[in-house]
């Protein structure tokens, strides 16, 4: 997860791929930038947290959600959800894409997106008009294989 968040803050988002709506930076209900007392409210404490210099991962289930400030750190701002990686089967989002599903799937929902080769894995991305935040699935061998939303600064 931290790799993809160094990722995110190094590479921005690319103006020229096609659009999604903000409504589907989620991953298993929760969303980029919620803070995270809500998220905690809505699925629970999480089984293990982790800091990982860049903030905290929160991990349950099937699913790893990153809290960070998003802005300079500050006296009574609470952390928002900087990055999610869902590798569960409710690790969805709000249309329905769950890790295991055909690519062919995420195509159908989303549109072709940007497929993205890296030293550590293959992605499939797509990107909001007006976010600091894209949608980022690892794929491999014609299936979803984690399901996550990448942000940069």
């Amino acid at each position: 997860m931290r790799y993809i968040f160094a990722i995110a803050l190094a590479i921005g988002t690319p103006v020229w791929a096609a659009t999604i709506p903000l409504s589907e930076l989620q991953v298993g209900h929760v969303a980029s930038g919620e803070r995270e007392s809500r998220v905690i409210k809505r699925i629970g404490e999480p089984t293990k947290r982790v800091d990982t210099g860049e903030g905290t991962e929160l991990h349950y289930p099937g699913l790893v959600v990153t809290v960070g400030w998003l802005d300079a750190r500050a006296p009574n701002v609470e952390r928002r959800v900087a990055a999610l990686q869902g590798t569960g089967h409710r690790a969805c989002t709000p249309r329905g894409l769950c890790p295991g599903m055909p690519i062919s799937v995420a195509k159908r929902l989303y549109g072709s997106g940007e497929l993205i080769h890296r030293s550590y894995g293959t992605f499939l991305e797509f990107y909001p008009k007006e976010a600091g935040c894209w949608l980022q699935l690892s794929v491999h061998a014609g299936l979803v294989q984690s399901v996550g939303v990448a942000c940069s600064t």
